[in-house]
């Protein structure tokens, strides 16, 4: 069940979303709070969990991470183990970086960052493909990146009323 959050929860997570380093008293000052009060409902919104962490986002082209590739997976045998044993064992590759379960002919979709061509097909062959129970693997190749955010759509979100 969601967590309840109000307007300024919302606006707090808006301008967090944006610069997760902005000063206590930057976020204060921009919801309209003094630094106190804003510090506990920033305190209170990571003990809900609705922030999980706070991170760095890294430019992958920068560090020669050039290649995204969307592969779905399809496992050989739809056993409880082995969708389980599948994502145990996705978790553990840092070239993945998103894993879902997904509908339809597929059961998994990844998104796989890479640096070239030739360290995919080592990431498939030498790791993807060894797993048990693979069926099948299509991979389709990120020409160019339109839109990437880390945001959430904020204005979806139902507010309570204060």
């Amino acid at each position: 069940m969601p967590i309840t959050i109000d307007t300024t929860d919302k606006k707090i997570l808006r301008l967090l979303q944006k610069d997760s380093d902005i000063s206590n008293a930057d976020l204060a000052e921009h919801v309209g709070l003094s630094a106190a009060p804003c510090w506990r409902r920033v305190k209170r919104l990571e003990e809900k969990g609705i922030i999980k962490r706070r991170v760095a986002i890294i430019d992958p082209d920068s560090l020669g991470l050039e290649i995204v590739v969307f592969t779905t997976v399809k496992i050989s045998t739809q056993a409880q183990h082995g969708l389980e044993d599948f994502e145990k064992r996705v978790v553990r590759f840092d070239e993945i970086t998103e894993c879902y379960t997904v509908s339809g002919g597929m059961d998994y979709i990844l998104r796989v960052v890479t640096t070239d061509m030739r360290a995919y097909e080592r990431f498939l062959r030498d790791h993807l493909l060894q797993l048990p129970n693979i069926a099948e693997v299509h991979s389709r190749f990120a020409v160019s990146q339109v839109k990437y955010t880390t945001g959430l759509p904020l204005d979806l979100v139902k507010t309570k009323s204060t």
